[in-house]
């Protein structure tokens, strides 16, 4: 005999039935027992599909008052096409939510009270915050109080504050969200005239009536901040009225030293991917641990960012114009939950054993500096390992990558339009390449590998092959600054009696190096870095501070990885010592690296501690050994 306490598995295919059977029913408007009237418009609905979905429908047709007993309602202000979106959800439980209608979806889900619904246009909305719509977001929720769409929308505002305060949706900002935002510690503000700006701007836009909160505006402004110059003009621009009070108002309520915003605080780091460190490291895959820090030189400090969801590895990295951080691609362990999920477009990786233990994958993720943690975005449309990532004209490309199949695939390139969170695809490359660099200079794409170069037209949305190089590399490094393309190290190319071209490393030689003038269409070979004839270098182009340099790592003969960063002299075509890196500070980062340079906050990234390589443990087991030409402790752990 069954115990009639047992759980039996829930029948969906009866589920289902079900749903399709309301389904026919409302189509065919059989038994309906209330109908909808909005303006001219009638929905003959059931009310028990309504009071399931609906805590506004549930209250008013189990209330027992007069209302639970019509048969027609009146819904006011309310629009006839977004309310049959919702009905066709409570009906099916299929949602359409697009950029045009989920705001006015959440409205109406929120006055109707369809949590479901709500929930999604929530995760929607939060997911399609950016710089063009984050103070609008920031106004939704704080409209219908909605704390998470509120909290993201307002770190974007001030992540991109330089950017949206002048436009026409912060400037309609309601005196609570303005002051809200002012009296933010995380504004991403070098200066604070920009806040001075902004408040005057928000003032100005309709002085008759904000007159009042003048005083409470400006004190959000912190004075001994602003330059002496800027003090000494503070109210030159102030409105002749009540000028005496707000003086003594302000001076007298501002504390002597300030807090810095947190745009005050931020460095130029060195970002590095996938860097191996045994002790530091989330991810541990195939043997090899790995984890994504960076490296400030003005503190000469070491920080940790946190690694990328799911395991994931050899994504592309970029760092935009305006300092947003992005990875795309990649690949993951089959265990990994990101591998698990799956992807419509996902292949398998390289013959062998890694076609056997990863995916490639077509994940796309924003870095957000703020809660150092990665932000899902829409996917590509392709898996790629590796793509090429660069940002130009606005959008961000993802060029190839060195396994996405077969050779077509391996020429796809995609377009990523910030503001609509979508991807679309571009022309393809010309020639299919597994290993290329890619760099934008004067508002066009250029990719090189081998000794071919091609130029990406984006208003055109063509390809064009431009002057070709002397010498013929892959794996190598490229880096754009004005109007000069700088390709630095690689493998040279050698042919073999026709065959397809091998690598073949220059161990021992100094690093090569050319550079591409834009403008003049031509490629000339600069200046080599020298290198040790035993180091075998490892070299990455960078622009750091606004100059040309080359982060460097060699291998000594006792297997010590020694890091150095070099500056490039245009004018006498040399290659100068900027910066040497002490072992104290950066440990073994291998030798599959990525570099790519970013402005972070110190204050949100977690400090990292150094931790001697195990080469420099005594086998007798001492607590000192000697680095950089010093005797050291081992340090705490």
């Amino acid at each position: 005999m069954s115990d009639l306490g047992e759980r039996r598995p829930v029948n969906t295919d009866y589920a289902v039935s079900v749903l399709e059977q309301l389904k026919f029913f409302y189509e065919h408007k059989l038994l309906t027992d209330i109908t909808l009237l909005v303006e001219d418009n009638e929905f003959p609905c059931h009310k028990m599909v309504l009071a399931t979905c609906s805590s506004y429908f549930r209250a008013m047709f189990m209330s027992g008052l007069s209302e639970s007993k019509q048969t027609h309602v009146h819904l006011r202000n309310v629009d006839p096409g977004t309310l049959q979106t919702i009905i066709t959800y409570a009906y099916t439980g299929n949602l359409a939510i697009n950029d045009s209608t989920v705001e006015p979806l959440y409205e109406t889900a929120c006055f109707l009270q369809v949590e479901d619904v709500l929930l999604q246009c929530r995760d929607y909305l939060v997911k399609k915050i950016n710089a063009d719509n984050c103070v609008r977001m920031l106004s939704i929720g704080d409209l219908f109080s909605c704390t998470e769409l509120k909290q993201s929308a307002k770190r974007m505002v001030e992540h991109k504050f330089p950017v949206v305060y002048r436009q026409e949706a912060f400037l309609q900002l309601s005196h609570e969200l303005l002051l809200d935002v002012l009296s933010s510690d995380n504004l991403n503000v070098e200066k604070e005239e920009t806040v001075r700006e902004a408040a005057m701007l928000w003032l100005e836009y309709n002085m008759e009536a904000r007159s009042q909160h003048l005083s409470s505006v400006l004190s959000q402004i912190r004075i001994d901040a602003l330059s002496e110059v800027t003090q000494r003009a503070w109210f030159q621009g102030l409105p002749p009225n009540d000028k005496s009070v707000v003086v003594q108002g302000l001076y007298k309520s501002m504390p002597k030293f300030f807090k810095p915003r947190l745009g005050m605080t931020k460095e130029e780091m060195l970002i590095f991917m996938e860097a191996e460190h045994p002790s530091l490291s989330e991810v541990t895959v195939g043997g090899s641990q790995y984890a994504v820090v960076c490296y400030s030189p003005q503190a000469e400090k070491v920080y940790k960012l946190r690694s990328p969801p799911g395991d994931l590895q050899k994504v592309g990295t970029l760092v935009t114009s305006d300092n947003d951080v992005y990875i795309a691609g990649g690949q993951v362990p089959l265990k990994s939950p990101l591998a698990a999920a799956g992807s419509s477009h996902a292949h398998h990786g390289k013959a062998g054993k890694m076609q056997a233990a990863y995916r490639a994958t077509d994940s796309f993720f924003w870095f957000d500096a703020q809660q150092n943690a990665w932000v899902a975005k829409t996917p590509m449309q392709c898996a790629r390992t590796r793509p090429a990532l660069v940002y130009c004209e606005g959008h961000i490309y993802a060029i190839g990558g060195d396994s996405v199949g077969g050779e077509l695939n391996r020429r796809t390139v995609e377009r990523y339009d910030r503001e609509r969170d979508e991807w679309t695809m571009a022309s393809p490359l010309p020639c299919a390449w597994s290993w290329s660099a890619a760099v934008a200079a004067r508002e066009r794409i250029y990719v090189m590998s081998h000794d071919l170069t091609y130029c990406y037209f984006p208003r055109a949305d063509a390809w064009a092959e431009m002057a070709s190089r002397r010498t013929s590399r892959c794996f190598a490094s490229a880096a754009a600054l004005g109007d000069q393309i700088f390709y630095v190290g690689g493998l040279h190319v050698v042919s073999n009696s026709g065959t397809r071209p091998q690598p073949s490393t220059l161990e021992g030689s100094a690093v090569t190096v050319e550079v591409y003038d834009v403008g003049k269409n031509e490629w000339r070979a600069a200046a080599s870095i020298p290198a040790r004839r035993y180091s075998a270098p490892c070299v990455r182009a960078v622009v750091l501070f606004n100059q040309l340099c080359i982060f460097m790592r060699e291998t000594h003969l006792d297997d010590r990885a020694k890091y150095a960063l070099y500056q490039y002299d245009g004018e006498r075509d040399c290659w100068c010592l900027r910066q040497p890196v002490s072992e104290r500070v950066l440990w073994d980062l291998g030798k599959d690296f990525r570099c790519a340079v970013g402005k972070l906050y110190p204050s949100c990234l977690e400090e990292s501690p150094w931790k001697p390589p195990t080469y420099l443990f005594s086998p007798d087991g001492t607590e000192e050994f000697e680095i950089d030409g010093e005797i050291v402790s081992l340090p705490q752990v």
